[in-house]
């Protein structure tokens, strides 16, 4: 069960859980022999409340709260092993999209920063669980919106490749969402838009364009993006249609790379790529606009334990999410086809040349058979008249 203390008993509840013990359902009787993250299977999720079990750690608060919960770490394995524990921010993984945390070597500076573990090592036996308290301070300054986090159990191992020393992290993670009370701003926006076209070799079949551009989170809550991709020619003619998978969660101030390769496109000089992006809710990703904009969510402060600590919430009953589009440019050739129309032009002129050349030549020996007679007859005239 987690307890939101009010800031006036932020030191002491600070100081009392940095001396609190790690409580263990198994005690090893001796020091953990050496294994490898291989070997070792574990987990790490949110103790369980009054109201049941949790998959994730929510809460909802005003700036300057403190939270004091317990994270629960299972060794499932069947080898003892020592695990660094730790809080970290999260972060959407640029190439993929996809739920990430910071590395071991990087500083968090949001909601992993707040977090404080009792303990930041521990050594588990097989098939025993250890429950870590852990403190979270909500900075007074804190920003309105979503933070994300995860608290860290992580099998760190020393190896050797090609001669040198590396060090393996392995690491299981329990999510941590918070929202801080304030006015939620929900939007995105595209960035760094490049396309190219790629023809194929028959001159007559139609090629492929490569797409790729940014999507950035400029909000400060959590989304799920639906993305259209339309091709118009010249003249807005109609090329083709293309649906990206849908980014789910895409956390404030986080950006996601997104590449496509769309077959079937025609060959017609010019070819504009038009990105839709359309924002909504976490749930909505593949949902049609109406439904998800049925499922836009509401920020309800969380009551605290104290009177002194009343949460506001400014105008979140409802999210406006805003969406966002741009367009690109660029040759659309089919180099194949560009050179058969240059070599038909190239004979059409060579005929040409040549015909006209024989016309030239027709006329000038006309010229000189009319000439030679008239010169005949004149001489003949001549020789008559003498």
């Amino acid at each position: 069960m987690f307890r939101i203390a009010s800031p006036f008993s932020a030191a002491l509840i600070a100081v009392t859980l940095a001396f609190a013990p790690v409580a263990l359902t198994a005690v090893a009787a001796e020091p953990a022999a050496a294994a490898s993250a291989a070997d070792v299977t574990w987990s790490v999720e949110p103790a369980a409340t009054p109201e049941g079990k949790r998959r994730t750690f929510e809460y909802t608060v005003d700036p300057g709260t403190q939270i004091v919960d317990n994270v629960v770490i299972t060794n499932r394995g069947e080898t003892a092993a020592e695990f660094v524990v730790y809080a970290t921010d999260a972060i959407n993984e640029f190439d993929t999209g996809a739920f990430g945390l910071l590395k071991a070597d990087e500083t968090p500076i949001d909601a992993g920063a707040w977090i404080t573990t009792a303990d930041q090592k521990l050594t588990l036996q097989p098939g025993t669980e250890a429950v870590v308290p852990f403190n979270l301070l909500v900075p007074s300054d804190a920003a309105p919106g979503d933070h994300v986090a995860g608290i860290v159990a992580a099998v760190v191992t020393q190896g050797d490749q090609d001669g040198a020393a590396v060090t393996l992290e392995q690491r299981v993670g329990a999510r941590v969402y918070l929202t801080v009370s304030g006015i939620p701003e929900a939007g995105v926006d595209v960035s760094g838009m490049t396309s190219g076209f790629g023809p194929s070799f028959n001159p007559f079949a139609p090629g492929e364009l490569d797409l790729a551009y940014t999507v950035r989170n400029t909000g400060n809550v959590r989304l799920d993006v639906n993305q259209t991709v339309t091709i118009t020619g010249p003249f807005g003619i109609p090329l083709g249609e293309y649906t990206p998978d849908p980014i789910e969660e895409l956390l404030p101030r986080q950006s996601v790379r997104v590449e496509a390769r769309i077959p079937s496109i025609v060959a017609v000089f010019l070819a504009w790529s038009n990105v839709s992006l359309t924002p909504g809710a976490v749930g909505t990703a593949g949902v049609l606009t109406d439904a998800a904009a049925e499922a836009t969510p509401t920020l309800t402060p969380t009551p605290t334990e104290t009177p002194d600590t009343a949460a506001v919430v400014d105008d979140a009953d409802a999210i406006e999410f805003v969406p966002a589009s741009a367009s690109v440019a660029t040759l659309a050739v089919s180099w194949t086809l560009l050179v058969l129309v240059l070599l038909a032009i190239a004979i059409l002129s060579l005929v040409v040349r040549y015909m006209s050349g024989t016309r030239e030549r027709l006329y000038l020996a006309i010229d000189e058979a009319a000439a030679a007679a008239r010169d005949e007859a004149l001489a003949e005239r001549e020789k008559a008249q003498s």
